[in-house]
């Protein structure tokens, strides 16, 4: 009988954790340093790093909760106060969140922008495994507020940068589901010239 190897048993049943069933304590710092090694051997064309991290954890939560707030006033100057309450929650349901952000070098001789944008995304993705490998959960988490130049601009992003997601991170509560959306078969298609 064939075995799976326990890092591809861990890639095929990986799955998200919803934030609203994350829960403190965040990663320590040891740990976090860990989890954040983990992008490095992300496949990175000319070494260029294109990516970088922000973590935002404790009072910077709620600081990150007004941002949210501030960005949905401009979007929509009419915005009830339930919407800015929603918006301010959405930073504090995780004990942490890791801002990852692409870094593109525009021009590049012989890199493409879209490679850098994919080592990024790459980057990102290999967070959220060693998230999971060290026993937490994690959700990687996009949408308006991801995209909003007003978001970027107060999280100090660089005009060759831009936002790509919100990683929420925190141990799982009891009870968060265990799986994710389902799974479709992988199927074998093969280009024959």
């Amino acid at each position: 009988m064939n075995q799976v190897p326990e890092l591809l048993e861990a890639l095929i049943h990986r799955h998200s954790t919803p934030a609203t069933c994350l829960t403190g304590p965040a990663p320590d710092d040891a740990t976090l340093k860990q989890i954040l090694q983990a992008a490095e051997s992300a496949p990175d064309h000319g070494g260029l790093r294109p990516w970088r991290f922000l973590v935002i954890d404790g009072a910077a939560l709620e600081h990150l909760g007004e941002v949210f707030v501030e960005a949905m006033r401009a979007k929509d100057p009419e915005a009830s106060e339930d919407t800015l309450e929603r918006e301010r929650v959405r930073a504090q349901r995780a004990p942490m969140i890791i801002a990852a952000i692409a870094r593109e070098e525009p021009g590049h001789a012989k890199i493409p922008a879209i490679e850098q944008l994919l080592a990024a995304g790459i980057a990102t993705h290999q967070i959220l495994l060693a998230a999971r490998a060290m026993g937490f959960g994690a959700v990687w988490l996009t949408g308006l507020r991801v995209y909003d130049d007003n978001v970027m601009r107060a999280l100090g992003l660089a005009e060759n940068e831009r936002l790509i997601g919100l990683i929420n991170i925190g141990h799982i509560k009891d009870g968060a589901p265990k799986r994710g959306k389902r799974r479709h078969q992988a199927e074998i298609t093969r280009w024959t010239g």
